[in-house]
């Protein structure tokens, strides 16, 4: 007859019992889709599929990528950081430029306090005198003649660009204007003598 000894049934228990432990251990996972795949979604997409579907068809296919949380957390944390640093670097740099304003403006009003002070410019030409009377003088006074007298006896550097109104060709007095861009301008008296 038909016998079933105890051991052959304590191997077939086992194998039972092994099945369900391993239908029981299996898991999902949540992948990203890299392709179309038909029944889970269209690229982007996060989706849960069986660990041995990915491990055996979609990755090795190259239809997904597995997500990594501790990387999806460094990266969260990265951007975050990297997020404040911006908001830091662009305080920083609004910081910066209202301090070199601030500083411009100090340095601006220094020197139109200076150029306000200073005695009239005084240059000696040569005077045209075919003519009896004549107030014209050879050459002219120009804007680096200005600036070259207020650099070397006064000590005031000014940019070219900056001094208007200095193309004087006669003997008396003149103004000529600085430009202090935001200040507005300082008028500089400006006497040409005879030579």
């Amino acid at each position: 007859m038909f016998s079933i000894s105890r051991s052959s049934f304590s191997t077939v228990s086992r194998s039972a019992t092994h099945v369900v432990k391993r239908w029981k251990s299996q898991k999902t996972i949540e992948v990203t889709l890299r392709a179309n795949v038909q029944g889970l979604g269209k690229p982007g997409d996060v989706v849960n599929v069986a660990a041995g579907r990915m491990r055996n068809q979609l990755y090795p296919m190259r239809f997904a990528n597995y997500i990594n949380k501790n990387a999806q957390h460094f990266q969260e944390a990265t951007i975050a950081g990297q997020n404040a640093l911006q908001q830091i670097q662009e305080i920083n740099k609004a910081h910066q430029q209202a301090v070199k304003k601030e500083q411009r403006i100090v340095h601006l009003q220094d020197l139109r306090n200076r150029l306000q002070s200073l005695p009239p410019l005084v240059f000696s030409r040569a005077v045209n005198e075919v003519l009896p009377g004549s107030k014209s003088i050879f050459g002219s006074v120009q804007a680096e003649d200005v600036i070259k007298e207020l650099k070397e006896k006064h000590g005031i550097v000014v940019d070219k660009v900056s001094v208007q109104g200095t193309k004087i060709k006669s003997v008396g007095d003149s103004w000529a204007r600085v430009e202090l861009a935001d200040l507005g301008s300082v008028e500089l008296k400006v006497v040409v003598e005879r030579r």
